[in-house]
This record gives C-alpha cells, sequence and structure tokens, in this order.
C-alpha cells in the first residue's frame, strides 16, 4: 500500500466523512440546508464568518482570548516582558514543551495517552549525553539515542496493540521500568549526567541560529512540519483519526490498526529524544529527576487539552498545539518574572490543567456509542 494518500486507499468512507465535517459553515445558510461550494461565496466574507469558526472551535477561541489577556496584562504591569530578548527567550524556553506536545498530540488523537514521554526523554538523551562526553561523534550518538527511543515506542505500541493492555497502565509502567534503565542500566545508580557545554556542537545547539532563528526554534518547527505532514498528508495520519473516532470501525477499513499504534508510540518517542536533545544542550546536563517531578508531563498534556485536541480522541492538529504552547509559554514566563515560587506555579498549573479537562469534557461530551472502545 503506498504511503501517501495521493493512491486508492480502504479509508474513502474515513475521507469523505472528514470532508464533510471541515467544510468551511455559511452563517446565512438555513441549519440543515445543503453548504455552498466555497467559490459560490468568494468576496462574501463578513463578520459571520468569524463568529461561525468560533462556534466550530469554542475551547481554541476561549484559549486564545486567556492566552491575548494575560499577554497584556504581563505586558503592562511585569518590566520586560514584552522585550524582544525576553520574547525569544520564550520561544527558546518553549521549545522542548512544543517538541513534546506533538508527539502526544499523535497519541491523544487516537485516544491514547502516552505517560512515559518523559522517562524516553530524559534516558535517551543520558545515551546522548554519554556518548559525547566520551568523545564520540555527535551523529553517533544522536542516531544512537534515536534508536534506543524507537525501541522504547515499539514496546510501548506492542504492549498496546497486540497485548492490548490499555495505554494508561502500560505507559504508566514502562515510563518506571524505563526510568530504572536509564538509572542503574546506563548511569549506574546516578540521576545526573554533565556534558561539556565547551562542546562546539552542544554551543551550536544552545545559542547558534539558521536562517536568523534560534536552533531550537528551528528544530521545532521541523517537527511541526513533520507532524502535519504525518496527520494530513498520510494515509497513516488517517488512520491515526479513525482510531480514534471509533477504534472498532477502524480495524474494519482493512488496514492494520495494531501496526499504526505501534508507528504512533514510536513517534512520540522520537520526537521526546529530540526534546531531550535541545534540554540537554540548554542546560550542559541531563537529570532524571524530571521524571519524578512530573511537571513537564502534566505541561505537556496540559498544551494538548487546552489547545482543543479532545482526551476521547479523533480530532486536533499542530494548530491545537500551537495555541496551547502560547498560553503554558506565557504563563510561565509571566509567574516566573513574578518571582512566584514552584509551588505556587505548580498549583497555578494544576488549577489549569483541571479546568482544562473540565473545558474539554464540556465541549467534547462523551460519545455513548463508541465509549468503550479503544479506551486510555
Amino acid at each position: 500500500m503506498t504511503l501517501f494518500v495521493n493512491s486508492v486507499d480502504p479509508l474513502t468512507l474515513y475521507t469523505n466523512r472528514w470532508n464533510i465535517l471541515n467544510q468551511p459553515v455559511d452563517p446565512s445558510q438555513p441549519e440543515g440546508a445543503p453548504a455552498r461550494h466555497p467559490q459560490d461565496t468568494a468576496g462574501a466574507f463578513h463578520g459571520g464568518a468569524l463568529i461561525a469558526s468560533i462556534r466550530r472551535h469554542p475551547l481554541e477561541s476561549i484559549v486564545l482570548a486567556i492566552t491575548v489577556i494575560f499577554a497584556l496584562l504581563f505586558s503592562l504591569f511585569i518590566d520586560g516582558f514584552a522585550t524582544f530578548g525576553n520574547l525569544s527567550n520564550m520561544a527558546q524556553n518553549s521549545a522542548a514543551l512544543a517538541v513534546l506536545s506533538c508527539g502526544m498530540a499523535v497519541v491523544i488523537i487516537t485516544r491514547g495517552l502516552d505517560l512515559s514521554q518523559i522517562a524516553v526523554m530524559v534516558t535517551a538523551s543520558a545515551v546522548f549525553g554519554l556518548m559525547l562526553s566520551q568523545g564520540s561523534n555527535y551523529g553517533a550518538a544522536l542516531v544512537a539515542s534515536l534508536l534506543l527511543a524507537a525501541a522504547f515506542g515499539v514496546l510501548n505500541g506492542w504492549l498496546i496493540a497486540f497485548i492490548e493492555i490499555p495505554a494508561l497502565l502500560s505507559t504508566l509502567a514502562t515510563a518506571m521500568l524505563i526510568t530504572g534503565f536509564g538509572r542503574w542500566g546506563i548511569l549506574q545508580g546516578e540521576f545526573l549526567v554533565l556534558i561539556p557545554k565547551d562542546l562546539p556542537v552542544m554551543a551550536f545547539l544552545a545559542t547558534g541560529r539558521l536562517f536568523f532563528l534560534p536552533v531550537s526554534v528551528v528544530i521545532v518547527l521541523v517537527v511541526m512540519i513533520a507532524t502535519y505532514v504525518l496527520l494530513r498528508r498520510t494515509v497513516y495520519g488517517r488512520v491515526f483519526y479513525a482510531m480514534g473516532d471509533n477504534f472498532i470501525a477502524a480495524r474494519l477499513t482493512g488496514f492494520s490498526v495494531r501496526i499504526a499504534t505501534i508507528w504512533v508510540y514510536v513517534f512520540s518517542a522520537l520526537v521526546a529524544a529530540i526534546a531531550g536533545v535541545i534540554i540537554s544542550s540548554a542546560s550542559g546536563t541531563v537529570d532524571f529527576r524530571i521524571v519524578t517531578n512530573g511537571t513537564l508531563l502534566f505541561e505537556v498534556i496540559m498544551v494538548v487539552v487546552l489547545g482543543g485536541i479532545p482526551l476521547r480522541g479523533g480530532r486536533g492538529g499542530v494548530m491545537n498545539v500551537i495555541i496551547g504552547v502560547l498560553l503554558i509559554s506565557v504563563l510561565r514566563n509571566g509567574m516566573t518574572l513574578m518571582n512566584l515560587s514552584g509551588q505556587v506555579q505548580d498549583l497555578v498549573k494544576g488549577m489549569v490543567l483541571i479546568s482544562a479537562i473540565v473545558i474539554d469534557n464540556y465541549f467534547n461530551p462523551r460519545d455513548t456509542e463508541t465509549d468503550t472502545q479503544g479506551d486510555l
């Protein structure tokens, strides 16, 4: 079967359904009337189109409005927030969060969950850092960390797809397994890896620029483009949406949803390894306490849910990740500039996460027809 969607594939039913659900809404038409062709309304754009877009994407609209309000408040009352230097630092500090969220978004779209993502990130970056500190070539260190991450992704996918352990339980177990493997199998009981920051590769990743942009931001853009292509331009992407929409029906399309599940978790693991490279190059360390702290994992889930990707799966994309990252980045940077303690920041993040889940349940109620299919 050809990978790209230009070929004929067994997902025609879901393709047609997807096109129907994503047709632009014309607010001037009466309810139930057939949709007009876009060319019929060319040049007729007015405020009703914006209102219709808000009605179709209420959560995203609310989150964008809240982001703008917080950004304006921080700009008015916090010195240095609206400066170019601070905005550049905010973009670089949020790079790893954005990369991780792309992987988590793909997983949640399939109605899954990857609680091992941070453990994979830290363990893969530990291999990367150790090999560099021991004089290995940068390319070899990167390939080794990516291969290890891919192996962890295959393990997650195999447990979920073939052993049929729920994703919540299987990735929780593998998170502990991977953390133990990293600390005792790789670091011999240590929890910290120090990477020389004077290495040319580390200096380039931390402070270098490509096309006038920080390297970390360029990496984020590349990962987002890859995620968009995967979700919107490949047969696998259609299968991912079908799995989240109705897992049983996705099986009946003739495509192997088990293999697709493995690819989902391999992708999540690979982007986790990339995020680990970003973090380790910026700090010069790999710290396994990031796993036990748990804050970063909560932020990743907050980004995905606040961005408008429902935990029920079947919907969402890269734009939702961007929306979620914007809000979390603004909140995190503003609270840091206000000198709020880590405990207070965790309290605020916890309240935001609970609010996001409640709002998600309101705007995306459980479908009683498919509520037991492919559950977390």
